[in-house]
């Protein structure tokens, strides 16, 4: 029996070798244009990224800079526990930092034994040792190009598994020239690898759900893709922790899943979505996912090996704050400054701006797609897909917005499943198009405008190279219009401004001039790697023979406000544009004249003693539970015979006082002062109370003698002039002050450029606004007149506020013209932006005849009685704004 087995022949079909050739054949194709798409797309990854990586930095680049040298030397010496060097904990950019240093400078742990701090002695250092910083730098990024490069080439392979071959194709040549993700893809940095990984992570575990090899009805399950999935997710984790977001992301998929799975069947009941071989499945997932990344982050992290419960801690602890403490400093958004959270449009807001008009069109050809029968939206293992890509963004972003510091920067990993998802919109048209009955050069229409779509997308990155950070999308406005809403630059443009001093210094040093010494923002690094002589902080603007303003100071009022109006008076002797947005400016101060706020007290006026050269503070308001934080730079001018203190009080117009601090500045005895010395007094902080009043906060400083109590006399040192005694320093804001406006001028009245009058009204008992207009007033009444006004930029007179009363016979019959808040708050102190509330007492002559009555408001100079032109509407209106017309009976 067994030999007639043996020697029995099976009959097979006639045509069965020629199947097996087709197959083959068919097979090795796809073989081949997978290959060339995957060479392809990581083309289009490199290509945008690679060059002029020395050109510029952005401020954090030379913190990764050190970061990466002591991730090298702890390596090298074994002192693992210094492998953690920061909570993010941007270990894979560490790496790629190190891999840097091992090109350029793989001498560097033999010549350097020790960790090192950020600052200028590191790079003084590198600089000692033959290596330019910016060189280093530029090695470092080349390698997270190669990261991004590798990663988004295996993501598309992933891709393709799930949507098919031209689907993936068109949703990373997307992807690889979206112009957010190229910017920050060429930094030393962990957001765009953060973004990758993490697309990469999502992918891997979608193609295990859903991925069906070719001809199959259900998805292959392959563990070895849940297994990538895990060790990509921890190449996000040990990049930036915000990857923990991918442990409910998987969840959620794998919930998906079970739900796809269970209602396919015939005859499902909803016990079957919790029953225990449903939830083992889902656990059993889960775990391997999670036990694989836990094995390589553990694997790829030497600190974790050191001591991994410090570790941990260290990143939790750090992560936490970032996201419950919010901001160190002011931020700009939407045409306003928060020192806080700027709130959940933030995101949203961000998006638009920052993404293309190629996406979100694609994005809008989903919809249709995805409502249309038989596209390829509609296809199952595209449909989830998309569904796991939208689901990506959309929680990602609300995962986001609950921490309290934002950056836009922030939200980079939304983009790729985006613009993923947009391309299959655009994909999609071409089966609608497929789909009708339309001539062959209508169909063929669709590929044609994919092609446009992404031909469009290139244009729009490429054309701000290499300063990709400078693109906004121009369907939002575009830079014209993005600086009123957009946080503006990263340190980019400030490389254009040292190369442009620079040449200043070269033509200086050859005809024997002194080094000159450049005060910047972002010196260390974005400034400092490409000026070729001394740097200092913007803090000592009286040292510098020049001074480099950046855009987002103009935005954000800082150091302080006043520095920025001082600026505004002055004219930059060079402008650095990049994408029709003036990044710096550049301003001789070797003959300009002291800022408003340099002011002098002393013994006798104008023969030295203390002068205040420089204050920071924050712009915009504050709420009760957050810290006000000032700091002042004083120094010694002439003799001083006794010792004097210095009072600072934080006070509204009312009189509730918010902060009152007087003493020896440090506790330092003004008679022991060094002359040759700067004292920075960083004393002045307050945490605004629960409960505290909102409104305006007025900052007077005054230099008095503690034995008699006589006050010291101030001059302000650019003129010469006395100053008033208290010395108005600046305005802080509590609370949402001022309230709305509920009466509106519209549309708003602008005096000259300076101002606008946005609402007029009468105010009444329980400080309820109504219309002036119509109102009857008796003989000898007296009513309250509330403006909103709004500063359109820094204004540097103090204007009175016109409040006129014309009687029947066009007569003036009575007046209040004062300046505004009765001189609490004078407009030369009024920030751009900023709105503004005040309230004037009208009084009737006792005398006044019945009849209609007009009221007048404007702004004059009350040295020259000059008035301001005003206009509505773009129309001239005269320089007096007839707010209504009431009656006396």
């Amino acid at each position: 029996m067994l030999e007639n087995l043996q020697h029995r022949s099976v009959a097979l079909p006639a045509d069965a070798p020629a199947r097996v050739s087709a197959t083959t054949a068919t097979r090795s194709r796809v073989v081949w244009r997978t290959v060339i798409a995957a060479l392809v797309i990581a083309l289009a990854v490199w290509l945008p990224r690679a060059f002029q990586l020395d050109h510029f930095v952005t401020i954090d680049e030379s913190k990764w800079l050190v970061r990466s040298a002591n991730y090298y030397q702890a390596l090298r010496y074994g002192n693992l526990v210094d492998a953690f060097q920061h909570g993010h904990p941007g270990v894979m950019i560490m790496y790629a930092g190190l891999a840097g240093y091992l090109w350029q400078f793989p001498d560097y742990v033999a010549q350097v034994s020790a960790q090192q701090r950020w600052g200028d002695e590191f790079f003084a250092l590198l600089e000692s040792l033959g290596h330019q910083p910016i060189d280093l730098l530029a090695a470092g990024r080349t390698f997270v190009v190669i990261f991004n490069v590798i990663a988004l080439t295996l993501a598309f392979l992933y891709a393709r598994r799930l949507v098919g071959l031209w689907p993936a194709l068109v949703a990373f040549l997307l992807i690889a020239f979206d112009p957010f993700h190229i910017a920050l893809s060429r930094f030393l940095h962990p957001d765009s690898l953060l973004s990758t990984f993490m697309l990469l992570a999502s992918l891997a575990f979608m193609a295990y759900l859903w991925a069906r090899p070719e001809g199959a009805q259900e998805p292959s399950r392959r563990l070895g893709d849940l297994i990538a999935a895990g060790a990509f997710s921890a190449l996000a984790l040990l990049t930036k922790t915000p990857a923990i977001f991918l442990a409910p992301l998987v969840g959620l998929l794998t919930l998906i899943d079970l739900g796809v799975q269970v209602m396919g069947r015939p005859g499902w009941r909803w016990a079957d979505l919790v029953s225990r071989a449903a939830l083992w499945r889902l656990l059993r997932t889960w775990l391997i996912w999670a036990g694989v990344l836990m094995v390589v982050y553990v694997a790829l992290w030497p600190a974790m090996w050191a001591n991994a419960r410090w570790t941990l801690t260290q990143v939790l602890d750090i992560s936490g704050d970032y996201a419950t403490q919010g901001h160190s400093s002011p931020v700009f958004f939407n045409g306003a400054i928060y020192n806080g959270d700027p709130g959940v449009w933030f995101y949203p807001i961000n998006y638009l701006w920052r993404t293309t008009p190629t996406a979100m069109v694609g994005l809008g050809l989903l919809v249709v797609a995805w409502l249309w029968r038989g596209t390829l939206a509609r296809r199952r293992a595209v449909a989830l897909t998309v569904v796991g890509m939208l689901a990506f963004a959309f929680f990602f972003n609300i995962f986001m917005t609950l921490a309290a510091k934002k950056f836009d920067r922030y939200l980079l990993p939304v983009f790729m499943p985006l613009d993923f998802a947009a391309a299959l919109g655009w994909v999609s048209l071409i089966g609608l198009l497929w789909q009708r009955r339309l001539a062959a050069w209508a169909r063929y229409a669709g590929g044609a405008l994919i092609g446009v779509a992404l031909v469009a997308q290139v244009g729009l990155a490429v054309q701000t190279y290499p300063y990709y950070m400078s693109y906004y999308n121009p369907v939002m406005g575009g830079p014209t219009q993005a600086e009123n809403v957009m946080f503006i630059g990263w340190g980019e443009g400030l490389d254009q401004a040292a190369r442009y001093l620079n040449g200043i210094r070269s033509e200086g040093a050859a005809a024997g001039e002194a080094e000159l010494v450049v005060a910047s923002w972002y010196e260390r690094g974005p400034f400092s790697f490409f000026y070729d002589g001394p740097t200092t902080s913007n803090r000592y603007i009286w040292e510098a023979d020049y001074s480099v303003i950046y855009n987002h100071q103009w935005q954000r009022e800082l150091p302080n406000r006043r520095m920025m109006a001082y600026y505004d008076t002055q004219s930059p002797i060079h402008t650095v544009n990049l994408s029709q947005i003036d990044y710096v400016k550049i301003y001789d101060m070797r003959d300009a004249p002291e800022t408003q706020y340099t002011v002098e007290w002393g013994p006798q006026p104008g023969q030295g003693g203390i002068r205040l050269t420089y204050y920071d503070t924050f712009s915009g308001a504050m709420y009760p539970g957050q810290r006000y934080d000032m700091t002042m730079y004083f120094i010694k001018t002439g003799p001083l015979p006794l010792d004097y203190n210095l009072k600072v009080r934080m006070v509204d117009e009312q009189g509730h006082e918010l902060l009152l601090k007087e003493g020896f500045p440090l506790g330092t005895p003004t008679s022991l002062w060094d002359p040759a010395q700067v004292l920075r007094d960083n004393a002045y902080q307050v945490d605004i109370p629960e409960g505290t009043p909102p409104g305006l906060y007025r900052i007077e400083l005054s230099w008095y003698d503690p034995a008699t109590f006589e006050h010291l006399p101030g001059v302000q040192v650019s003129t010469g002039e006395l100053v008033p005694d208290p010395y108005i320093l600046d305005y802080l804001i509590v609370g949402d002050w001022p309230p709305p406006a509920q009466v509106k001028v519209e549309p708003p009245v602008l005096l000259g450029d300076l101002a606008q009058l946005q609402g007029a009204a009468l105010l009444e008992a329980g400080d309820r606004e109504v219309a002036l207009a119509g109102k009857q007033f008796a003989p000898g009444a007296s009513f309250d007149l509330r403006l909103h006004w709004r500063a359109n930029r820094f204004i540097h007179t103090d204007y009175t506020t016109l409040v006129h009363v014309v009687g029947p016979d066009g007569a003036l019959v009575t007046q209040a013209d004062r300046q505004p808040m009765a001189g609490f708050l004078p407009t030369s102190y009024w920030p751009p932006r900023q709105q503004i509330v005040d309230t004037y007492t009208v009084q009737l002559p006792p005398d006044a005849p019945a009849g209609d009555y007009r009221l007048f408001v404007g702004w004059y100079d009350l040295a020259t009685l000059t008035r301001l032109p005003m206009t509505q509407a773009g129309q001239p209106i005269g320089d007096a704004y007839p707010v209504a017309t009431f009656t006396v009976r």
